[in-house]
């Protein structure tokens, strides 16, 4: 097992296998899950086929794949949102962690897996790190797998951090600014000519 500090969204291309957190209801509304939603639609559109809310899919993981494109294996390690963070922090099933991690390394052993780590993020659990990284090297061993420490942002706080680049930009380089928007706006219109849902 390997920790690389970086975006995961960085290395998809570099692994056989990449792991997302997510939870029972198909949302995969912030952080790096919306990202997998917009980037790679196949895999919202299989997390929408199942049971929404089902109770049954706690511990269990799903493989998404489609020709030509990344494989990615959803691992549904939390009942739902945490609507009052200041109540409770910390919303993570540790016991349908380790279902999912144990299964995961059943199922693809010997192979090249990459993960943010697991259940730790915002909007997968929130759960505690040393916790979490004790059940990795439990449960995991058979698979090779690369874990991504990374500040997982909302949609709302990854726009932002692009208008505060853009804006800085635009004050020392105005050519170098209007590429930048240009590939924004570029890259938004082939997400959303993917996903057919949303541009970010």
């Amino acid at each position: 097992m390997t920790k690389v500090s970086d975006d995961i969204m960085n290395h998809i291309g570099e692994h056989d296998i990449i792991l997302v957190g997510t939870n029972l209801y198909a949302s995969m509304a912030n952080g790096f899950q919306l990202d997998v939603s917009l980037n790679y639609p196949y895999v919202y559109e299989m997390n929408k086929a199942t049971g929404y809310g089902d109770m049954n899919k706690l511990g269990t993981i799903l493989e998404c794949s489609s020709e030509g494109e990344p494989t990615f294996v959803l691992c549904f390690i939390t009942k739902g949102y945490n609507f009052r963070p200041d109540i409770q922090k910390d919303y993570l099933s540790y016991e349908a962690l380790e279902r999912c991690l144990r299964l995961v390394d059943a199922r693809y052993q010997g192979m090249n897996i990459g993960s943010p780590i697991l259940g730790t993020g915002r909007f997968d659990g929130n759960g505690e790190s040393e916790k979490v990284m004790e059940l990795f090297s439990s449960c995991t061993g058979k698979a090779d797998i690369t874990l991504y420490d990374f500040k997982d942002l909302s949609r709302k706080e990854k726009m932002m951090e692009t208008y505060r680049r853009e804006a800085a930009l635009k004050e020392s380089d105005r050519e170098a600014y209007y590429k930048a928007v240009a590939e924004r706006k570029r890259l938004a219109e082939e997400r959303f000519r993917k996903n057919g849902r949303r541009r970010y």
